[in-house]
């Protein structure tokens, strides 16, 4: 199933996505998306039985609306935490200048993004903050956690996912702090990075959750990054160092998972940074991972 969160006057509400592009509401079974999801099996259960009646004409659980009368909201936009990794793909590390190392030698890298300030949904504008001199794009896959769970065994992970999604993490590669009379520290740099991933609307993520049933293996889906129709990333998720459950192994023992946390687990080659292609104002970005969809994106200015 694909589930999805929309607006259509204002507030936002949980959706699936039929056949023929037709969302059916379903508020009145779910709240929210992470109602949803912390309903566990329950909630699939419950939201499949709705979506078959629906596409055999039976009734509804909710109103049904044409995909193209509604708002795409982040898919889920009550997110608890947005995890990301850094350096998941041996060839994004080499493009950057960063010299690799072997799996075995190393472990996966991972921070934080503000998800009630970060998060958009697909067709939301990405604005291009007053601080911003470098903005740049990631095309990510993004699992959805559905379970709570503490120091996970990787033979265990894939009980903990809901499904997967998209996630474009937006990176500011050129803090204006750097110019001027600034004083070198010993962690600027590391500093400057991270605070360059927190920016509002810099987590377009989308177009919706795909349950991990249609998803038979996540390391084996074509990513491609399009700015203004030019494919800038064209890789697959076969790429990344580190597997779906490795990452939901490694995480869990620094923090607990909760139901509707998200993870966007790296970008390959073909950002714009080495290439001194920077994000400006109006440009449109588009990320497509097969068998999930498109997450569409327009820079507009703050």
């Amino acid at each position: 199933m694909k589930i999805l969160s929309f607006s259509t006057d204002g507030g936002i509400r949980l959706g699936a996505l039929l056949s023929g592009e037709r969302v059916l509401d379903l508020t009145n079974v779910y709240p929210t998306a992470l109602a949803f999801l912390e309903a566990g099996e329950l909630g699939l259960g419950a939201v499949l039985s709705a979506v078959e009646r629906a596409e055999r004409g039976e009734a509804l659980a909710g109103p049904v609306r044409p995909l193209s009368a509604v708002r795409l909201k982040p898919p889920v936009p009550q997110a608890r935490k947005l995890l990301a990794l850094a350096g998941n793909y041996q060839e994004h590390i080499r493009e950057g200048g960063r010299p690799t190392h072997a799996k075995e030698e190393t472990y996966p890298y991972f921070f934080m993004k503000p998800p009630s300030t970060c998060l958009i949904g697909s067709g939301e504008a990405v604005r291009f903050p007053e601080i911003a001199q470098k903005l740049d794009y990631e095309g990510e896959l993004a699992i959805v956690i559905g379970r709570r769970g503490r120091n996970i065994a990787p033979e265990a992970a894939y009980r903990y996912v809901a499904g997967y999604t998209i996630l474009n993490d937006i990176t500011e590669r050129g803090l204006l702090a750097k110019e001027g009379a600034r004083a070198e520290r010993e962690r600027d740099r590391f500093f400057d990075w991270l605070v360059g991933k927190w920016f509002d609307t810099a987590a377009p993520c989308g177009p919706w959750l795909v349950t991990r049933d249609e998803i038979e293996d996540p390391h084996r889906l074509r990513l491609r990054t399009r700015v203004n129709d030019e494919i800038r990333q064209d890789s697959s998720t076969a790429e990344m160092i580190f597997t779906v459950p490795e990452i939901i192994a490694w995480i869990s023992r620094v923090v607990t998972l909760e139901p509707g946390d998200l993870i966007a687990t790296g970008t390959p080659s073909g950002v714009g940074n080495p290439r001194g292609q920077h994000l400006r104002p109006g440009d449109l970005v588009e990320v497509e991972i097969e068998n999930i969809g498109l997450l569409r994106s327009r820079v507009e200015v703050e």
